[in-house]
């Protein structure tokens, strides 16, 4: 399974890679305030989904451009076909074609693909977490002041409950770096390589996190919501890493929800 999942998403990538070369000035159009979509986005989703249909015809498919595919049995995929568009369009190479597996609830693969620098993550529900055909493992590193984490902002502007900002300006003091680089793909595998020592974000959907989720689990690391609960998919947001900074980035959260007056439950 997994070995199909990264034919697919290397097939997408070659697509993004070569849309990547010539970029795109017509086409775009806004799904909110500072959320592109491009052509490159909808041609990379519907190669996918048409190379999954061809062999699971009965699957569900949800993907980020269309929403639920038709589908009803009991596995779901979830796409991204670009995660990372604001990154495309302005020609920084840090996005990532995004596929996982759900099968009876569980995460059963995932896999990652950065198609500019060939990085190629992937995770299979008890056999490990990949990098490149090398088994990678998150940072066991305990000391914020030894650890970058990553984080992202998220491009909704209204409506929001809470504000990731002050989270942020919790952490940037006492860790070594933060890093905010545009694809929560991305940051969830480089936290399973042991890169990052943490990731969090905010108001993400299942498709922007359900193969990094399984990729961080199977490195060794652990991922939860920000209460600590597994309800990664419902809330719309994560923290992921090795234990010790996991549990670091969770307490700062947490303290800033409370002097913040939030209820994050």
């Amino acid at each position: 399974m997994s070995r199909f999942i990264e034919s697919v998403a290397r097939e997408a990538g070659a697509l993004l890679r070569e849309r990547f070369a010539r970029p795109e000035t017509e086409g775009v159009r806004y799904k909110g305030e500072k959320d592109p979509v491009t052509e490159a986005d909808h041609a990379s989703q519907d190669l996918i989904v048409r190379l999954i249909r061809e062999k699971f015809p009965s699957d569900r498919i949800v993907a980020e451009e269309d929403g639920a595919e038709s589908g009803s049995g009991e596995t779901v995929w979830y796409i991204d076909p670009l995660d990372g568009t604001t990154n495309f369009l302005h020609r920084f190479p840090f996005f990532s074609v995004s596929i996982a597996r759900v099968k009876q609830g569980e995460i059963v693969c995932g896999v990652v693909y950065n198609p500019v620098t060939d990085d190629c993550f992937v995770a299979e529900a008890g056999a490990g977490a990949w990098h490149n055909g090398v088994k990678v493992h998150v940072s066991e590193e305990p000391d914020p002041l030894r650890s970058i984490i990553a984080t992202g902002f998220a491009c909704v502007r209204s409506n929001r409950v809470h504000d990731t900002v002050p989270f942020f300006d919790s952490m940037v003091r006492e860790v070594q770096g933060v890093r905010r680089a545009g694809s929560a793909a991305l940051d969830l595998s480089f936290t399973a390589r042991g890169t990052f020592g943490a990731f969090y974000e905010l108001n993400l959907n299942p498709w922007d996190i359900a193969a990094g989720i399984l990729l961080v689990k199977e490195a060794g690391g652990v991922v939860t919501d920000f209460i600590g609960g597994s309800d990664m998919f419902e809330r719309k947001e994560v923290v992921a890493g090795g234990a010790a900074m996991h549990s670091y980035v969770r307490g700062k959260i947490g303290g800033v929800a409370r002097d913040m007056g939030w209820d994050l439950a």
